[in-house]
This record gives C-alpha cells, structure tokens and sequence, in this order.
C-alpha cells in the first residue's frame, strides 16, 4: 500500500471528521492499469494481455453515527465537488444513480460520485447488510474520502481503481467476505451504469489482483467472457512502460460499445454463414475470438460487407441478444473494419503473450543473445502493428501518441527500443512501450521524453509497468 496516499487520505478524513478516531476508518487503495496489448479485442472473447501500474487510487471510509453520506476528495491534484445525500437515497434499495439525487444532468461536478454510489446500491440489491461489523446501529451513514494520483482520461483505468478501493473498503468494514469474481462484477456493474464508463470485468480484475513487482507480472486474459488465465513475469532483460501522452482519451463516444455491437453483427454473420453451408459444428459460439484468423482471412472476409446499414442487417439476419446493444435502423455499421481489427488485434496479443512467456522460461546466457533479440523484436512489431490498426484503419490514434510511437520506431533495437503502441480505446491516452534494460534504452527515453515537451508542448508521464507499488486491491 502506498504510505504517502495512506496518509493523504487520514489526513483529509480527520479534517472533515469531527472526534477523529484513526482506528474506525478504513483505507483501501487500487492500482492503475495499461492494456499492453488486446485492448478492443475485449468485446469479440479474444486474447488481453494487461499490466498493474505503479500509481494508485485510494479511499477512506468511516461509518457516522447520522444519515449522512458524504463524498468528497481529488484526483491527480484536483479536488472535487463535496457532496452531501441523505443515506436513504443511497441506501433505498432499487435505486440506481441514474435517479434525481446525483442530478448528473444538472450537475456536472457531482458526476465523479456515481460509481462510488452505484457500489453501495449494487451491494444492497444483491441482498447485502451494508454496515459496519459489531455494530448494533440501525440509521448509519459515511464518510467517504477519495483521493487519486491516476489522471482521468489517461486510459489507465482511473474510475476503475477509485470503484474498486471503494469496494474493498465496505467489504472490509462490513466483513462480507466477497470473491474477486463477485468484486469484478460489481465493480464493472457500477461503471457502467455511471455516464460516460465503459466497466470491464478484465480491468477490474486487473486492479484487484495484479501481484506487486519485482519480477514485473503480465495478466493473460480470456474475454470469453472474463477470466484470469495466468500472470507471466518478465525476464529481467525486458521493461514495459506506460507514458501518459497528457491527451485525454477519446469520451465522445463509446467505442467499446460500438465494438462489441458491431463484433456481433460480424459474428452473427459469420454463424449464418456455417449454417448456410450446412455446417453442424459451429465453432462461433457468440465470440468473434473463436474464428481462426487464418480461415477468416481466407474465406469469411471477402463474404463480409463493408458497411452495413441497421435496417438492412435487421432484414437480413435478425435481431441480436439485447446484450450485444441496440441496433439503429439508420446507422451504418463498418462491419469488416471492425472485425479485421479486432481479430488481428487478439492474434497479436496471443502470439505477444506467447514471445513473454518465450522470455521469461529461457535462459539469459550470451549464447542466446541473437535469440532473444529476434523474440523482443518480434513482441515489437507486434505492437507497432496494433498501434498502425489504430491509426490507419480506425483513425484512433492522436498526433502526440504517433510521434511518440514514430519516435521509438525510428529508435528501434539496437537503441534498446522494440516498439510501442497507442492503447485502451485509442483517441489519446498512454502508450505503452517495449524497452530493454540497456544504458541505450535509457539514453533514447530520456532524449525522446525531452524532445516531447519541445514538440507537444506537453509533458510526457513516464511508469514502469509491474515494478514494487503495483499490487492489486486484494494482495
């Protein structure tokens, strides 16, 4: 646990508590993270490969002997909007924070609340006794005191951190004993009822369970649909860092949304096809990630449109499962964009997962040093690959991530650079990068984060994936 936001948050919750008692309040924190690579592939069941960041979320609850439930704190040096609600608008089971109390429409400021107040509704509807253990108290409220070193919009699951420490925090206090699975579930549940929140269960099983470094840990996922199938430790010759572009990510729209719909109308296509061919084994089963890349670059590819529009899909096909979201008749859908991105993108996370583990089990002798170079460049490409899908195909890059990947491009290997890539759901963000532990690699960081600032007139944040301060919720 970071001692320095520890004592951040003790320090502002005695401020606002009156009789103070260190001892009745807890304090949970919660890890940033990077999709290294997978990303978008999340909604067709592919293959994510995630990282744990040193930079973390924090919260401090302390149950009041009132009906008050109060909100307030920062992140990344900003504070927020207190706010004051009466604990039965928080507490009235059925509820949901789309009601009038947090008025999000009318009050913009207060919007940072909602997934901290979707947390306690969703714990009340599932049928949990929300209040402190051995107390005998009927009309209880809180203080909830936030407190965030991770910027929002960095793509580094911000919300996703401050909802999970919440989480951790009540389950502690209150003694509910939840598994991470049940956490993850109700940490997604309560992002994506907020505004502008995506919530994935793979995100919030990254900051719950991610082990701290050293050796740095790479989370291998299953989005079919969520689950945590090993953490591969890098070799000691090998660094992934996240540098923070300053941009703030693309909130216009929800792109995972429009991915995961528009994967699906690609996936129901794909079905119709091995039934039209009279085809008794369906290997589709609802996932996109299930389709071989080769046999989809063979032969389903050039059978799929290039765009389509709502109605004539509807006509066509049918509807979707109301999960997949909502088709509009009007809306054109780019549906073999999408799916060459998304089914390239889970191959290049697969066989980037594969090289790490490549790494990590060989030995470090000079006599493998041509091999391992060949494996670092290979895992490279990889990711300059996605960030190319990115910009190219999806025009979700920005400027100041395609210098930066431009740059460690141009850098290359024998600067101790492998490549990089634009990640979460593009549109500004971090970069995650591929770096040795040379004297090299340091020196063109160095001289590349320089030359940013003179270029974008921004400052570049720079965090070693993995390393000590990474540790998930849970450990």
């Amino acid at each position: 646990m970071d001692g320095s936001l520890t004592d951040r948050l003790m320090l502002q919750m005695k401020s606002v508590s009156g009789g103070f008692n260190p001892g009745d309040t807890t304090v949970c924190t919660a890890p940033a993270r990077m999709d290294v690579l997978g990303g978008l592939s999340l909604e067709a069941g592919g293959v994510v490969a995630q990282m744990a960041l040193p930079c973390r979320a924090g919260v401090a609850l302390l149950w009041r002997d009132d009906d008050k439930m109060i909100f307030m704190g920062r992140q990344h040096g900003q504070k927020h909007q207190p706010v004051i609600l009466p604990r039965a608008a928080v507490f009235s089971p059925g509820n949901q924070s789309g009601d009038p109390v947090i008025a999000r429409a009318n009050d913009p400021p207060s919007a940072w609340t909602a997934p901290l107040l979707n947390v306690f509704q969703s714990l009340i509807n599932k049928g949990f006794a929300i209040s402190p253990k051995a107390s005998a108290r009927g009309a209880i409220g809180a203080t909830v005191v936030v407190d965030s070193d991770i910027r929002a919009g960095s793509g580094q699951a911000a919300s996703t951190a401050v909802t999970a420490a919440l989480l951790q925090a009540v389950n502690v206090s209150c003694g509910l004993s939840l598994s991470a699975i049940q956490k993850a579930g109700i940490i997604s549940e309560a992002q994506r009822a907020a505004d502008g929140n995506h919530g994935h269960m793979v995100d919030a099983l990254t900051v719950l369970s991610a082990q701290d470094g050293p050796p740095a840990h790479l989370l291998r996922y299953s989005a079919q649909p969520h689950s945590l199938l090993g953490q591969i430790p890098l070799s000691k010759d090998i660094r992934i860092l996240a540098l923070d572009t300053g941009v703030t990510r693309a909130t216009n729209r929800d792109i995972f949304g429009d991915f995961h719909l528009t994967g699906a109308m690609g996936a129901k296509i794909i079905e119709t096809i091995y039934r039209d061919l009279g085809q008794r084994h369906n290997p589709v089963h609802g996932y996109l990630g299930n389709v071989s890349p080769e046999l989809y670059r063979r032969y389903f590819r050039s059978m799929l449109p290039r765009r389509v529009r709502g109605a004539d899909f509807l006509r066509t096909y049918g509807a979707l499962d109301a999960s997949a979201g909502e088709i509009v008749p009007n809306n054109m859908y780019a549906i073999r964009t999408t799916l060459d991105h998304l089914i390239n993108e889970y191959e290049h996370a697969e066989h980037f997962l594969q090289a790490m583990e490549e790494l990590s089990e060989s030995s470090t002798d000079t006599a493998l040093t041509a091999q391992r170079q060949l494996i670092m460049q290979r895992a490279g490409r990889l990711l300059l690959a996605s960030h190319h899908s990115y910009r190219l195909r999806l025009q979700l890059s920005c400027p100041q991530a395609d210098w930066l990947v431009d740059q460690f491009s141009t850098a290359g290997p024998k600067a101790g650079a492998y490549g990089a890539r634009i990640t979460d759901c593009g549109g500004g963000g971090t970069v995650a990068v591929l770096l040795d532990t040379s004297d090299h690699a340091m020196d063109a960081l160095l001289s590349i984060i320089s030359r940013y600032k003179d270029e974008m007139a921004m400052e570049v944040i720079v965090r070693e994936a993995g390393i000590a301060g990474s540790a998930g919720a849970l450990i």
